[in-house]
């Protein structure tokens, strides 16, 4: 198979190719499509062959549920039950954005989608081009990220053509995602909501909307034969081929610990204030500056696959503080390190 990239950065110049790529996803292909936080691998949630090719092009396994993405809020109560008012003052405060809420579903969305759950997990993009893709294919899609399962995240249209060339018809190229980092999951299902994933927007601005929201990072894992709720919740996520040690803490402790512990050949993502501590390293990348996460999250996934174009044995990485967008981005590192964690 061969597959051809079309350019949709400008929906005014480029619309012939969103309709191209709706055409593939009417016909019951899956295809690359850009969202404002990674590439998702779309196709139609109620084509259970068309999204049997996504478990298959990805090798993700059957347990692992999928999300739903609409373009027009009215299409969440398609869908989903039970939406309650609080629910919809989240609407109002995040959506379109990068918000994914989980409902109890209705019976039009398939056990394969919910991976036998009750729940689904809905999205409402605010990438102007996710929505006209969505709305030319006349249905509704879903889209886990589109990379290889377990792989770092794509967040451009040449890390999916890395990871799927060959195995999909059309990756519709939007240029870089604004965000970098997947959406934020909350459970609205629960008697109680809970935050399931972190991502780009605040826990303190998710409170100011859900004040007993509860977030433990306990409940943002399962294990052994639990069903997860949502993506990225029990399988190793995010990792790049050589092992990931994530070194949390003070940053001036974190970056001597690693100075003292990586051996030169190996590769190192720091923060730009700490470069010139690793001066005489062979492959050392830089995050921006920790005061500006928002930097280190477009460019996370980014420099993973980097990495993982070299010849190392192992990648150190340096946490950003565990509040705010840096929790999210620990969350991401945590587990492309599988649990290889040093505590400074």
């Amino acid at each position: 198979m061969k597959t051809e990239v079309l350019d949709v950065k400008n929906l005014k110049i480029n619309y012939k190719n969103v309709i191209k790529g709706a055409e593939y996803l009417k016909k019951g292909e899956v295809v690359a499509i850009p969202t404002e936080t990674v590439y998702g691998l779309a196709a139609d949630a109620f084509n259970e062959n068309a999204v049997k090719k996504i478990f298959q092009v990805k090798g993700r396994p059957q347990d692992n549920p999928l999300l739903v993405h609409i373009y027009k809020l009215e299409q969440v109560y398609d869908i989903c039950k039970d939406i309650t008012k609080e629910s919809e003052k989240v609407f109002d405060a995040f959506w379109p954005g990068s918000v994914t809420l989980i409902f109890n579903k209705k019976d039009c969305i398939s056990d394969r989608v919910s991976a036998g759950r009750d729940t689904v997990g809905v999205r409402f993009p605010k990438s102007e081009i996710a929505r006209a893709i969505i709305k030319e294919s006349g249905t509704l899609l879903v889209a886990p990220s589109a990379n290889l399962s377990g792989k770092p995240s794509t967040t451009s249209a040449e890390h999916c053509y890395n990871d799927l060339n060959g195995k999909i018809p059309c990756i519709l190229d939007g240029g870089p995602c604004l965000i970098g980092l997947e959406s934020t999951i909350i459970d609205m299902s629960t008697q109680t909501p809970v935050l399931l994933r972190p991502g780009a927007i605040s826990l303190d601005d998710i409170l100011k909307v859900i004040p007993n929201l509860i977030y433990k990072k306990d409940l943002l894992s399962v294990k052994g034969n639990e069903i997860p709720k949502a993506p990225g919740m029990k399988y190793r996520h995010y990792a790049p081929d050589a092992p990931v040690t994530l070194v949390e803490g003070n940053y001036e402790k974190t970056s001597k610990w690693i100075e003292e512990n990586a051996d030169k050949n190996n590769a190192v993502i720091c923060f730009e204030e700490f470069l010139k501590d690793f001066e005489n390293y062979k492959h050392v990348y830089n995050l921006g500056s920790f005061k500006t996460l928002n930097v280190a999250a477009q460019k996370t996934f980014d420099l993973l696959r980097e990495c993982d174009k070299l010849d190392v044995s192992h990648i150190y990485v340096q946490a950003p503080k565990d509040i705010g967008l840096g929790n999210s981005i620990i969350n991401r590192l945590e587990k492309a390190s599988a649990g290889n964690i040093v505590h400074i």
